[in-house]
């Protein structure tokens, strides 16, 4: 498998980005903080704006769009949702629950194995071991493993990010769901899928 990207982003930095970003907003400064320390683009335009809407606003908002709202949430950030199943708890969580315990991982409290956020944050675990390798047997298992955790558990956050580009009313918010999309279809490619 090859191991060069067309982009000029760091997927580590990219997978913990949007992990940060997509996970619920608690304190603002760590909230922004952990963004600014791994923004993976050049463009600091949208951070910059997302920054200036009301801390408040942006915990409202995403409530609205992936907690609680009234007519039903849109964009339930698990994987199972977005399954076939459309349940929550349903195949896609137990499955990513078993790519945690290969390597001894434990869940946050209360925490589903397939939120989007601790999804993304298991993407990046494997591309850090990938880049940190210096077995040639071990990076090839990895990639191999990144590889199928992709596939099975990443790619179903193209629509993920196409919710948010729908529901969302916060600019920001869309334009960061466009580089996400952006992100995955090029990793999409990269990795021949």
């Amino acid at each position: 498998m090859s191991t060069r990207r067309e982009s000029n982003l760091d997927p580590f930095k990219v997978y913990k980005f949007f992990a940060h970003l997509f996970a619920y907003p608690e304190r603002g400064e760590e909230f922004f903080k952990n963004l600014e320390r791994f923004y993976p683009f050049d463009d600091l335009t949208p951070l910059e704006e997302l920054k200036r809407i009301p801390f408040e606003e942006l915990q409202a908002e995403y409530t609205s769009l992936f907690v609680a709202r009234y007519g039903g949430v849109p964009c339930k950030p698990y994987e199972s949702f977005f399954s076939a199943e459309k349940t929550l708890m349903g195949g896609a969580a137990f499955d990513t629950a078993k790519y945690y315990e290969l390597f001894g991982l434990q869940l946050p409290p209360g925490e589903m194995p397939d939120a989007v956020y601790l999804q993304l944050d298991f993407a990046a675990f494997l591309v850090k071991l990938l880049e940190e390798s210096t077995d040639p047997e071990d990076r090839k298992k990895i990639a191999l493993l990144y590889r199928d955790f992709f596939k099975k558990h990443i790619l179903w956050m193209e629509k993920f990010a196409d919710c948010i580009v729908e529901n969302s009313s916060l600019e920001p918010l869309k334009v960061f769901a466009d580089k996400f999309k952006e992100f995955l279809r090029e990793e999409r490619k990269r990795l021949k899928l």
